[in-house]
């Protein structure tokens, strides 16, 4: 099979297995199962983890943010380590690990040598945000965006993390605290993906921004966490004509 072809395929396959663990409808199940109600159809009208600690208080919206990060975490690592480890290509795994690519050792021989399983947080995204089981009513893609950034790195998730804090302690507008936060983890990552394609950071230098050698945030962790951070922004759409129109409501919980 033709290398372009096969990278092609594996894409999609890794898209569309991002789209299903995506598209698990948390907010709404637990809504329904344990209080008999649609989160929907209350505050913001969506399934996030935000709306359902507004409606079904925090220790539940709490549950489902975390539950919405696991279910982009687990099929990015699930991917990751079917790609590097199980030999499907002339012996080899279909892509080789980040110690051999960034220690000077032989990639040739391997099938996809960029990090396509990056690819299923583009699926986990639209997957979230417009799930299938739910006539594509979703959530806003905040507790997927933060639970990728942070499980790819202390760099991208934490440090944005207590930004978010700061802005939420000064604005109390949730909105505007995690679109302000997503950005910024954008610009954090374009900022290490350069210093990688520039050869700037090398070697073991390369995962400094992790938690060891395993996800490569490169230029294609960058172009995805554009990506995710653009949906994100887009979907807060209502929320700045609130801030806008000074109709926003602000959290009561932090002095």
């Amino acid at each position: 099979m033709d290398i372009i072809l096969y990278n092609i395929l594996v894409s999609i396959l890794v898209i569309f297995i991002g789209y299903i663990f995506g598209s698990i409808p948390n907010g709404i199940w637990i809504g329904k199962v344990f209080f008999h109600k649609d989160p929907r159809e209350y505050g913001s009208g969506n399934s996030g983890g935000t709306n359902v600690g507004r409606v079904f208080g925090k220790k539940v919206g709490l549950i489902v943010i975390l539950l919405d990060a696991a279910k982009a975490i687990i099929p990015l690592y699930m991917i990751w380590l079917f790609l590097i480890k199980v030999p499907l290509y002339n012996n080899l795994p279909l892509m080789p690990d980040i110690v051999t690519k960034y220690s000077g050792g032989d990639i040739s021989g391997y099938m996809i040598q960029w990090p396509v399983y990056w690819l299923s947080i583009v699926g986990a995204s639209l997957g979230h945000c417009f799930p299938f089981y739910c006539k594509f009513n979703g959530g806003k893609n905040v507790a997927v965006f933060y639970g990728v950034q942070t499980a790819a790195g202390w760099l991208f998730g934490i440090v944005p993390g207590l930004f978010f804090f700061l802005v939420l302690k000064i604005k109390k507008w949730v909105s505007l605290a995690s679109v302000s936060c997503s950005w910024l983890s954008v610009i954090i990552s374009w900022i290490w993906a350069i210093l990688i394609e520039t050869g700037v950071l090398t070697g073991s230098m390369v995962w400094l921004g992790s938690y060891g050698p395993a996800l490569e945030c490169n230029y294609v962790f960058a172009i995805i966490a554009t990506f995710g951070a653009t949906i994100l922004t887009i979907k807060h759409k209502a929320n700045f004509e609130r801030i806008k129109a000074g109709t926003e409501s602000k959290i009561k919980w932090m002095k």
